[in-house]
């Protein structure tokens, strides 16, 4: 059996339709925004891990330079001192005026 189509009906079936269809018409807008959203976070942790492993890097680099130094330092006046020493023994050794030869 067929029936006929009740305007009435139809009309105050039109405003709830009408949002369905408009919620559905946001939902595709909404998911990207959402995964535009995620998308930009993502990126900026990125660069914030680039930025830290910069500085660290820069640090540890900064760190090994100034123990390079304080060696080399080190070693400066550990040859100072030992060429002082030698001085020393040398002019001590001329003073005594003994040599030990064994033939």
């Amino acid at each position: 059996m067929v029936r006929a189509i009740d305007a009435q009906q139809l009309l105050t079936q039109l405003h709830p339709i009408e949002k369905v269809q408009q919620i559905q018409q946001q939902h595709g807008d909404m998911q990207q925004r959402y995964f535009q959203m995620q998308l930009s976070e993502q990126d900026r942790i990125l660069r914030e891990k680039v930025k830290q492993a910069d500085e660290s890097e820069k640090a540890i680099i900064k760190e090994r330079e100034e123990r390079k130094e304080k060696r080399q330092g080190k070693d400066k006046q550990d040859r100072d001192a030992a060429a002082l020493l030698s001085a020393e023994e040398g002019d001590s050794a001329d003073e005594g005026g003994h040599i030990n030869i064994k033939v």
